[in-house]
């Protein structure tokens, strides 16, 4: 029976668990063993890793349907444990992190976010399976996005924004393979890119032009304009746009002849280094003119589909309706939710990190450079010269930015490497996930598989720079317990249902 229970254990999806958690471990170990004091995060991260394994083990060896027909429990279980965190005295806000996602329980600290992801996973699981043959409508999908989107409200509150964008791949992914209309999945993608997108970029743009905007002062002898827009920032131009904003008191600011000269320079930097995209998508009437066209057509198609009933219009009007309500919607957040300055940042320095010296836009820097620093077979362990040290080169290459301290020491190779064990965790996942022998093993496994493969793919991203800083660890790999616990106990449910496709 040992052995039979043996042949069913996937020890390739086990190898690469743990071979990548234990590069984990050595990466932060080169990078602490001539600075630490005692003992230093690779001893915790060593440990975590026996957690993790233990939980893997024990979840394995737990028929997955059984966790499913907990799922309710175990995610509002999960949204308790979310309510703690933002409660004073009882969340925990670790030195140097701006979000309140912990819970300590004496030496142990739990970040509630990162198991309310698989929570979340589980009970969506169930729920698609249950509607299984009503995934063609587009109600049954608002039980879907209220799951997903209760414990993103309230990581969000924590705040954590990169945390709570990590739920969306799950969403979509488990939606696509549930059943539903691609349509369906696909118009609400547009609708919420084209919502968020667009603004963003306008914000992203005008960030961009504050430069421009001081130079052309200072070149007109405006000495005390220019105190003004340097002091302000971006915070310019919402005053600028009539919007109030509080807490300011500047000299100056509320003389209208001053605002009214610091509005002729805009508009003249708007002429000359603003781009064509800025041009059409700040143009209101333009923009708005586009959307109510689009929606006015997509309303009259409709009407002729119920006149003579042709269902050869419905791709038509559901594209055509989505793009009109998305640009009127972006329109609408453009002029009622401003974003803060340092969220466009965080959001866009990877279009051009040059633009921003502080924050994300040195993160990337920094990394990007260690990440070639390491050329083709890498500066050998302990030399990480930009990764290592009390104070690295490169901020938080233990956790987020792991992938650039082992990329620095390791090289092209070893980082080929590594993306090899990784990338083949999600893949031999996907695999259980067809073989499955029912519906709500197959989803689960799909819906881990979205959760780890987004969580690989976001941090390699940004590390290289080709994604926005949002804060999302390299899964197995950086420092932290709560993530790492979580991953391997997910990955111990993808072998329950490896395991029980045997099972007659």
């Amino acid at each position: 029976m040992a052995d039979r229970n043996t042949e069913k254990l996937d020890f390739f999806l086990i190898f690469s668990v743990v071979l990548v958690a234990m590069a984990g471990v050595l990466t932060l170990y080169t990078q602490e063993a001539n600075t630490a004091d005692g003992l230093g995060r690779w001893y915790k991260q060593f440990t975590f890793v026996f957690v993790g394994l233990a939980a893997m083990w024990f979840m394995s060896r737990i028929n997955y349907q059984l966790i499913g027909s907990y799922a309710l429990f175990i995610y509002i279980f999960s949204i308790v444990l979310l309510v703690l965190t933002l409660i004073p005295g009882i969340g925990y806000l670790p030195s140097g992190r701006g979000a309140r996602s912990w819970l300590k329980l004496g030496p142990i600290t739990l970040q509630a976010s990162e198991f309310s992801k698989l929570a979340t996973v589980i009970l969506l699981g169930q729920y698609l399976v249950l509607k299984e043959k009503e995934m063609h409508k587009i109600t049954v999908l608002i039980v879907p996005f209220i799951i997903c989107l209760v414990p993103m409200l309230f990581i969000i509150l924590q705040p954590d924004f990169g945390t709570a964008v990590s739920f969306l791949p799950m969403l979509f992914t488990m939606l696509y393979l549930g059943g539903a209309d691609i349509l369906h999945v696909g118009s609400l993608l547009t609708f919420g890119g084209i919502s968020l997108m667009v603004p963003m970029y306008l914000a992203y743009s005008q960030l961009t032009l504050i430069q421009p905007l001081v130079d052309l002062l200072r070149k007109d002898n405006k000495v005390e304009l220019v105190s003004i827009v340097n002091q302000l920032q971006g915070k310019i131009w919402l005053i600028l746009d009539g919007k109030k904003v509080s807490g300011l008191t500047l000299p100056g600011i509320e003389n209208p002849k001053n605002l009214q000269m610091i509005r002729e320079a805009a508009e003249i930097v708007k002429d000359e280094y603003a781009s064509v995209g800025y041009k059409i998508l700040s143009n209101e009437a333009f923009m708005f003119g586009l959307g109510g066209t689009l929606a006015l057509i997509s309303l009259v198609m409709i009407f002729i589909r119920i006149a003579r009933g042709s269902k050869n219009l419905r791709n038509y009007y559901i594209t055509i309706g989505i793009l009109g309500l998305s640009i009127l919607s972006a329109i609408a957040v453009h002029k009622s939710i401003p974003f803060r300055e340092n969220q466009v940042i965080r959001l866009t320095a990877f279009l051009n990190p040059d633009q921003f010296k502080q924050g994300a836009g040195y993160q990337l820097r920094a990394s990007k450079p260690a990440v070639g620093s390491g050329k083709v077979f890498g500066k050998g362990l302990f030399h990480g010269e930009m990764t290592e040290g009390r104070i690295p080169h490169v901020p938080e290459s233990g956790t987020d930015f792991i992938f650039a301290s082992w990329a620095e020491q390791t090289g092209f190779f070893g980082s080929v490497l590594l993306l090899f064990f990784l990338m083949s965790i999600p893949l031999r996942g996907l695999q259980i996930s067809f073989e499955s022998k029912d519906r709500f093993g197959s989803l689960l496994a799909a819906g881990i598989v979205a959760m780890i493969f987004f969580h690989i793919a976001i941090n390699v991203g940004i590390v290289i720079g080709l994604l926005p800083v949002t804060g999302v660890p390299l899964t197995f790999m950086s420092y932290g317990g709560s993530h790492l616990v979580m991953a391997m106990t997910a990955v111990g449910i993808i072998l329950s249902i490896k395991k029980r496709k045997f099972a007659n």
